[in-house]
């Protein structure tokens, strides 16, 4: 079966639940102690080191890249990967998780506009209209619609903040690095991306703010999970998914990566995954905006992995 259709298909859907588990994981580290910035600094390396490894055992020699790939991983990392999962991972401080989950799938939105604007891309009428839906979801889903606000302004801004970082990095890694191998390019982006946050904690707290070695021993276990399950897991499955779907099949499929962060803090964090009507309204124009965009295209860009 592993050759097969089926299984690749199979493979973007577990792909979209261990992405999934992102916005559920991190802010249960949260409740440990650990801070944003140390917490992404070692997921970044961890992650780095193990896509290499799978790397170098899939293509030998494939983590030998010209200079001039090493300085487009480090513009993608820094500028679009790195600075859209600093995002990502400060929203989860002000914002619930099913919000920063919906918030971050503004992209493919954000990708078409792009698209439009600054390379001349068709924009069609179902675009237009994927567009305006998935940015009226958007607002329903931050409280916009009325009904508890899930969100603060910090935490809104953060998540479309990640979700245009994630659509620099899309856009930008399929027209400077085509038919690079995947792996490889995270593998780098990772590494590089790692230096943003632990930058960022020696700056503010000093290099000693970056040691886990006052970390309990249920941080160490979430940050694993962390590291295998929405990260590397996610990633090899989604790449493995996309060499027998292409990318725009692969793309379609991954937007059940809300509906599974929604499902996943109903069951570990119950305080945050209660949606009112108008909300659940917006999470539904959100993933239908996205469809219709994705179906729609000719070739979509690979989904953002955070």
């Amino acid at each position: 079966m592993k050759g097969s259709r089926g299984w690749h298909l199979v493979a973007v859907v577990i792909s979209a639940a261990c992405f999934g588990t992102l916005a559920v994981l991190t802010p249960l580290a949260y409740e440990t102690g650990v801070r944003p910035l140390p917490l992404l600094a070692w997921r970044f390396v961890i992650a780095a080191a193990l896509l290499a490894v799978v790397a170098q055992l899939r293509e030998p020699g494939s983590l030998r890249v010209p200079i001039e790939d090493v300085g487009r991983f480090s513009l993608l990392a820094l500028t679009g990967y790195g600075a859209a999962s600093v995002c990502f991972f400060f929203a989860l401080v002000y914002a619930d998780a099913a919000v920063v989950a919906v918030l971050l799938y503004a992209y493919p939105a954000f990708v078409t506009l792009a698209g439009w604007l600054l390379l001349g891309d068709r924009l069609t009428l179902s675009r237009i209209g994927a567009v305006f839906a998935t940015f009226l979801g958007c607002a329903l889903v931050v409280g916009l619609g009325g009904g508890e606000v899930k969100a603060k302004l910090p935490g809104v801004l953060l998540g479309l903040g990640a979700a245009i970082g994630y659509t620099l990095f899309n856009l930008l890694s399929h027209r400077w690095l085509p038919g690079r191998s995947r792996l490889t390019m995270m593998a780098y982006t990772f590494g590089i991306a790692a230096l943003l946050p632990a930058v960022g904690v020696v700056v503010s707290d000093g290099p000693g703010a970056l040691s886990p070695g006052t970390w309990t021993l249920r941080t160490w276990w979430l940050l694993l999970a962390i590291v295998l399950i929405p990260t590397f897991a996610a990633i090899v499955l989604y790449l493995e998914g996309i060499r027998g779907l292409g990318p725009s099949q692969a793309a379609v499929v991954s937007t059940l990566e809300p509906v599974f962060t929604i499902a996943l803090a109903r069951i570990f964090l119950p305080r945050q995954a209660t949606l009112t009507v108008m909300q659940s309204v917006g999470v539904a124009l959100v993933i239908g905006g996205v469809l219709v965009a994705e179906i729609g295209a000719r070739s979509a860009p690979e989904p953002a992995t955070v």
